[in-house]
């Protein structure tokens, strides 16, 4: 179900936009992280992108190099699932390879109970992903499960069309 928050002087609107403010800006500061890490030859990845996964922000686990011959045969492996694509992974067997890993794990992150927190709503059993977004006019979007009923737990929320929905989150740039 989509919901708009309508009270942006409410708390629940200030807390979600600061949760998603912080998560954007996480989202730029990881992909610089990422060259650092990397290196800035790669133009394709695989991983979980924005905030639809457990960390809310995009984790990046295999690259897709656009001159492999210049790796580091030692650090880089092809991807057993992807490598025919010319997808390569961190070697683990490796200590370059682990440590690659290992700070592509450890980048700063979001995460998927804070939205939970926020919007009171437990989070046991099957659900789908929580999306939450600010929009250019500066209302904030949620999508939630259709087990979850915001609107009659928060006065500022009302539910609208994923029609309305798409139309506020078109206007974002």
């Amino acid at each position: 179900m989509y919901y708009k928050v309508i009270d942006k002087e409410s708390s629940l609107y200030k807390k979600l936009h600061e949760l998603r403010t912080k998560e954007l800006e996480l989202e730029e500061s990881n992909e610089k992280l990422v060259k650092e890490i990397v290196g800035d030859d790669w133009n394709e990845f695989v991983g979980h992108v924005g905030q639809q996964n457990f960390m809310r922000c995009t984790q990046y686990n295999a690259f897709k190099f656009r001159h492999p011959e210049n790796l580091p045969p030692k650090t880089w492996v092809l991807d057993k699932e992807f490598g025919k694509d010319g997808v390569y992974v961190p070697n683990k067997r490796t200590k370059s390879g682990r440590e690659i890993r290992e700070k592509l794990d450890n980048m700063p992150h979001s995460s998927l109970i804070r939205v939970f927190e926020i919007l009171e709503c437990e989070m046991s059993g099957r659900f789908a992903y929580p999306f939450v977004e600010i929009c250019d006019g500066g209302e904030i979007v949620i999508y939630m499960s259709d087990r979850y009923d915001l609107e009659s737990k928060f006065k500022e929320v009302i539910e609208i069309t994923s029609r309305e929905a798409d139309e506020l989150l078109n206007t974002k740039d």
